[in-house]
């Protein structure tokens, strides 16, 4: 078993969300980390906390390759309906109000398409209470964006054109008895935000969605997803054929400064003196990095922090982090921000030891006390 300690350099890198990355993503992006391959219908994430799922009708139809940076790939080889999507997944307990300001990055890379009747490409997701399928279309396979036939049923209503985050997109609204996430033939909800011009990078604001719908009565619920989607279905069989590579992909919340209610800011007079080990409780100060107030948005991957979860167990980010102590309690969380638990820490004791044995899994770990914050990367061997 290895452990390694990202120093200060790497977890600025992390916290720099509207930087570099955020900047050039769209020249230089490409697949990295830990992949999946995946040919049958399935749901699961990484160990670092990242949601992906295939789903074709029928079963077949097409492959998927996921990789742990967010980034993924869809083939379709012949499907009649096709979706492909990595992100975040929640747990149907919050509203998006709750959970805090989500966006998206993405970069598009089409090739060899045919067959396809429909598609969207864009943002993806469901709600309950009430049960909602909601779409952000920012491209599509096909040689058309969707139109107002995206609209059914006894709700279908189309609400007009609106600039949402500097662009303008066609809202719709309708409903459905049909697949779902809480099974077959089952009623729900449908809305649609359809952008007027493809665009294949660039980064979608979900919360002025989510903010446009409800003021047009467009009731969410508690979210249960929100992921980067490709998908593409055909009207005549299984003809759907191509590919949708998204070398860059992540979903993220932007970052919140805590309130004072929430994981207090420890003092200086708190803070440990510097360890010799990494890899002990109460590590040096090169361990943990100061955050800027005005970071911004914080990307949700293996290698970024997002913060979600409830008032009381929210990742927030203070705007100076501080060395850990060598005693009491910290906060556990994964690589998206959300919320595993909570560890004691004693004088001495190995970090690794005590994450790997509460929770049992390879990985990185973001562990917060105070406004003491560390990553951890443990790879079981």
């Amino acid at each position: 078993m290895k452990t390694r300690i990202i120093g200060a350099s790497a977890l600025c890198v992390a916290f720099a969300a509207s930087g570099a990355l955020a900047q050039d993503f769209c020249q230089t992006a490409a697949h990295s980390g830990s992949k999946v391959e995946v040919s049958t219908n399935k749901v699961d994430a990484f160990s670092n906390g990242i949601g992906y799922e295939l789903w074709n009708e029928g079963g077949n139809g097409g492959s998927a390759t996921f990789y742990d940076d967010g980034s993924f790939n869809c083939k379709m080889t012949g499907a009649k309906d096709y979706l492909c999507r990595a992100g975040l997944s929640f747990n149907s307990d919050k509203t998006h109000q709750e959970i805090g300001h989500m966006k998206a990055d993405f970069k598009l890379v089409k090739g060899n398409l045919s067959g396809i009747d429909y598609s969207y490409i864009g943002i993806y997701g469901w709600t309950r209470e009430p049960l909602v399928e909601w779409y952000i279309v920012d491209n599509s396979g096909s040689q058309y964006m969707p139109g107002d036939w995206v609209a059914q049923g006894s709700s279908a209503k189309s609400h007009g054109e609106y600039e949402i985050d500097g662009a303008k997109y066609k809202v719709y609204e309708g409903d459905r008895t049909s697949y779902s996430i809480d099974g077959d033939n089952t009623y729900f909800k449908q809305y649609f935000s359809v952008r007027t011009t493809m665009r294949d990078c660039g980064t979608i604001d979900i919360t002025a969605h989510f903010k446009k719908w409800e003021e047009l009565g467009m009731k969410m619920g508690k979210m249960h997803e929100a992921k980067i989607l490709g998908e593409a279905g055909s009207n005549s069989g299984a003809n759907a054929r191509g590919e949708y590579d998204f070398p860059y992909a992540k979903v993220y919340i932007e970052g919140a400064a805590p309130s004072s209610s929430e994981t207090p800011a420890s003092s200086s007079s708190e803070a440990a003196p510097a360890s010799s080990s990494s890899d002990v409780a109460g590590s040096s100060s090169s361990d943990v990095a100061p955050v800027s107030s005005s970071s911004g948005a914080v990307p949700a991957s293996s290698s970024d922090i997002a913060a979600q979860g409830s008032s009381s167990s929210a990742l927030a980010l203070p705007a100076e982090m501080k060395v850990f102590r060598m005693s009491g309690t910290a906060q556990v969380f994964d690589m998206q921000g959300k919320y595993l638990g909570t560890v004691e820490l004693k004088a001495g004791a190995s970090l690794k030891e005590i994450v790997v044995n509460k929770f049992g899994k390879s990985g990185m770990y973001l562990l917060k006390q105070g406004a003491a914050v560390k990553v951890i990367s443990v790879e079981k061997r």
